[in-house]
């Protein structure tokens, strides 16, 4: 899907501490190691782009966005999004992008802003982050501990993932204080 291209994006280089990556990383996969997840789990959590629902508040997960820079926090922050993508098989699929849409929760505010923080390097290769330009799909490479900010008109997607390992990351969102009527 072609979107009209508008919106930026800005990369903070190392800001989340590594310490706060790998505690995210370890609590993730402890709660697999001891909960355990069953294949009808997994194949919900695929779909809906969102891994491990009931981690969303977990201190390991708030914790990299306290270590965001403060003028990319401000606004009523809402439930973080906790990505995985898993090795692609089979043709790989055309990329749509999009944007991201407000919760019905969300009382006619809108977003302020989108921010992405890699637990394990973002590659076009392993499927990163892509955002719509004028050019094209565009890759936005980064490390674990950078931390990528979107405006909510900026068109996104992720890529495919075309290696042998699991892409992580965590997406924050934050509304606007109040209803902007």
């Amino acid at each position: 899907m072609n979107l009209p291209v508008s919106g930026s994006f800005e990369v903070a280089r190392n800001v989340v501490p590594q310490e706060r990556v790998d505690a995210a990383l370890r609590m993730l996969h402890l709660d697999l190691l001891q909960r355990g997840a069953s294949a009808e789990e997994l194949g919900e959590w695929l779909w809906s782009v969102h891994w491990f629902p009931h981690l969303n508040e977990r201190e390991e997960i708030l914790a990299l966005a306290d270590a965001l820079p403060p003028e990319w926090t401000s606004g009523r922050i809402c439930d973080p999004q906790i990505l995985l993508q898993f090795p692609h098989v089979g043709p790989a699929p055309e990329i749509s992008f999009h944007l991201d849409q407000e919760p019905a929760w969300a009382d006619g505010r809108h977003y302020r802003r989108i921010v992405g923080v890699p637990l394990s390097p973002w590659r076009e290769e392993n499927g990163g982050l892509l955002v719509q330009t004028a050019e094209g799909a565009m890759p936005v490479e980064a490390e674990p501990g950078d931390a990528i900010m979107m405006t909510p008109d900026l068109p996104h997607s992720g890529g495919v993932n075309r290696t042998g390992t699991l892409r992580y990351g965590v997406y924050f969102r934050w509304l606007t204080e109040s209803d902007p009527t």
